[in-house]
C-alpha cells in the first residue's frame, strides 16, 4: 500500500496560489483515474483506490500546512505504513519555475509542511516530489506573500505543465520503483524529451493489440494462479484472463489471496480481464434467480483487488423459439444497463462488455442483434470471438470495432464453428482478421481462448507446448498485420 500526500492549504482562497501545488497534482491525479474525494480520516481529505495491484490513498491534509505532519503521522499509524511507503508532493522555492525534483529521502529544505511530518513520523526517510515554483523576483516581495500569492498566467502555465508531469512522475513510482522514476524525472529537461520522443515513436511502431491467454483453472488439472503467471510471463503475454462464477471469484478458486495474486500479477507485467460465464432462464436472471447485478456484485471483491480492468458477460439460454429469444434478449437489455451502472459506479471504474455467442447459440448470436444491443446500452463493450464467426458475417462484426474491448482467438475448421483449437489447426485467416481490425483501430487484448468445453475440437489441447506455439504464431501475424497498416498510412508531414 502506499500513501500519496499532496501538501497545501484548505479553502477556496488557497487553491490556486504556489504553495497548493501538492494538492492540485493529487486532485489531478484522482481525477485521471476516477477516485472520488468521499473519505475524511484524521483531519484530512483521502480518494483510495488500486493502481497497478497496489492499494493506493491519495492525501489532501486539512490541517494548514504547517500541521500536515498530524495527519499524515496519524495515518500512518492507522495504516501501519513505514516512511518508505508514503510519497509527498510539495513546491520548492529553490527550484526553477516548473522544474520537478524526486528524492528517495533528505533535509526538508525549511519547507514547513516537510518539517511538520519530519517531526510526526520521527523520520525523514520518506519519498518527496517537489514542484518548483522559483523565489520572488521583487525585493520587497516576502517570501510568505509569495508562496500564498496566485501566480500570473504564464507562470501559471509552466506550473500546469509541471503539476501534470509530476501526475506521470507519480505513476511511474507506482509502476517502476522509486529508484528507475528517480533517473527518469531528474533527468535534463530535453534529454528527458528526447527520451519521450523516441519511447513515442517506439510506441508508434508497436501493434496496439496485445496478447494474452486463459488461465488453465479447471478442476481437471488445476495449479496455482501463480504458476499460471510464471508461464505467462515466460511466454510473453501481457494479459490474462480469468474467470468469475454467479457466487464471485474466490481466493480458493486462484490458490492464493487476492493480494498475493495482485502482487504477483504487478510483478509480472500482467494485466487482467474477468468472463463471467452464465446460463439463463427466459426470464433473463441464473436458475437460481440471480440478475446480471448481482453477479457481478459477487465478482467485485476480486476486481477490485486483483484488479481486473475488463469484465465481460458470456451468456447462454435456450429459448423454445424465436419470439422467446427475441424476448428473452429485451429483457436483458436493462439488465446490462444496471450491471453497467455498477462497473462504473466503482473507483476506479471498469469497463463492462458481452461476447457474443455462434449462430447456433443464444442468446445474440446474430451481429444485427449484437448491433442492437450496443444502441441500447450506449457504454456497454464488445467482445468479439473469431472462432464464433462464420465469413460471410465477418463485416457486420467489424463494423462493431470501435466498441471492442477485447477479442478471443482460437482456430476452428470452417464451417464449423467453436472448435477452440491451436492456431495453425484450423482454417481461419488470423493474420487476415488481426490486419482487418487494426485498419479500424482496434486497440486492446487479443485473447487466446484453446480448449473451450468437451465438445469442441480443442478441449484438452491447451497445453503449455500449445499456447507457447500459438503466442508466437499470433505475435507474428499481429506484426505483419500491423506492418501492412502502417505501410498504407500517410506520413507525417516533417517539420
Amino acid at each position: 500500500m502506499k500513501l500519496i500526500v499532496g501538501l497545501g492549504n484548505p479553502g477556496p482562497q488557497y487553491a490556486p496560489t504556489r504553495h497548493n501545488v501538492g494538492f492540485r497534482v493529487v486532485e489531478k491525479l484522482a481525477q485521471k483515474l476516477g477516485w472520488r474525494w468521499s473519505e475524511e480520516r484524521n483531519r484530512a481529505l483521502l480518494a483510495s483506490g488500486s493502481f497497478g495491484g497496489e492499494k493506493v490513498v491519495l492525501v489532501k491534509p486539512l490541517t494548514y500546512m504547517n500541521l500536515s505532519g498530524e495527519a499524515v503521522g496519524a495515518l500512518a499509524r492507522w495504516y501501519r505504513l513505514s516512511p518508505q511507503d508514503i510519497l509527498v508532493v510539495c513546491d520548492d522555492l529553490d527550484l526553477p519555475v516548473g522544474r520537478l525534483r524526486l528524492r528517495a529521502r533528505g533535509s526538508t529544505g525549511g519547507h514547513n509542511g516537510l518539517e511538520s511530518i519530519v517531526h510526526h513520523l520521527h523520520s525523514d526517510q520518506f519519498p518527496r516530489l517537489r514542484v518548483g515554483i522559483g523565489r520572488p523576483t521583487h525585493p520587497r516581495m516576502s517570501v510568505i506573500d509569495y508562496v500564498l500569492g496566485v501566480p500570473p498566467a504564464a507562470e501559471r502555465s509552466q506550473l500546469e505543465r509541471a503539476e501534470d508531469e509530476a501526475v506521470a512522475a507519480i505513476e511511474l513510482v507506482l509502476t517502476r520503483g522509486l529508484e528507475t522514476a528517480m533517473s527518469m524525472v531528474n533527468s535534463d529537461p530535453e534529454a528527458r524529451r528526447r527520451a519521450e520522443e523516441q519511447r513515442q515513436r517506439q510506441q508508434t511502431r508497436r501493434p496496439p493489440m496485445q496478447i494474452g491467454m486463459v488461465a488453465r483453472l479447471f478442476p481437471s488439472h488445476w495449479r496455482p494462479l501463480r504458476e499460471e503467471i510464471a508461464f505467462a510471463r515466460s511466454c510473453g503475454f501481457q494479459w490474462l484472463q480469468l474467470r468469475g462464477s454467479e457466487t464471485g471469484l474466490s481466493e480458493q478458486t486462484l490458490g492464493d489471496s487476492f493480494e498475493t495474486v495482485a502482487a504477483a500479477l504487478q510483478g509480472s507485467g500482467l494485466a487482467c480481464v474477468l468472463e463471467i460465464t452464465l446460463p439463463l432462464t427466459a426470464a433473463g436472471t441464473t436458475p437460481s434467480g440471480a440478475t446480471l447485478a448481482t453477479v457481478l456484485a459477487a465478482n467485485l471483491p476480486a476486481i477490485r483487488r486483483l484488479p481486473c480492468s475488463r469484465v465481460h458477460f458470456h451468456l447462454t439460454a435456450s429459448p423454445s423459439s424465436p419470439d422467446a429469444l427475441q424476448a428473452l434478449e429485451e429483457r436483458l437489455a436493462p439488465a446490462l444497463q444496471e450491471a453497467l451502472a455498477l462497473a462504473t459506479s466503482q473507483t476506479p471504474p471498469f469497463l463492462l462488455g458481452i461476447e457474443h455467442n455462434e449462430p447456433a447459440a443464444a442468446p445474440f448470436a446474430r451481429p444485427d442483434r449484437c448491433a442492437w444491443l450496443l444502441e441500447q446500452v450506449p457504454e456497454l463493450g464488445f467482445v468479439w470471438d473469431i472462432n464464433h464467426t462464420l465469413p460471410e458475417a465477418l463485416p457486420d462484426y467489424l463494423a462493431l470495432t470501435p466498441r471492442m474491448i477485447l477479442i478471443h482467438v482460437s482456430d476452428t475448421p470452417l464451417p464449423q464453428l467453436n472448435y477452440h483449437l491451436p492456431l495453425g489447426l484450423g482454417t481461419l485467416d488470423i493474420e487476415g482478421y488481426c490486419e482487418e481490425l487494426l485498419a479500424r483501430g482496434f486497440a486492446g487484448p487479443a485473447i487466446l481462448e484453446i480448449g473451450g468445453t468437451p465438445r469442441s475440437g480443442g478441449f484438452g489441447r491447451d497445453s503449455d507446448e500449445a499456447l507457447q506455439a500459438s503466442a508466437q504464431r499470433l505475435r507474428a501475424a499481429i506484426g505483419r498485420a500491423y506492418a501492412r497498416v502502417r505501410s498504407r498510412q500517410p506520413e507525417a508531414p516533417k517539420a
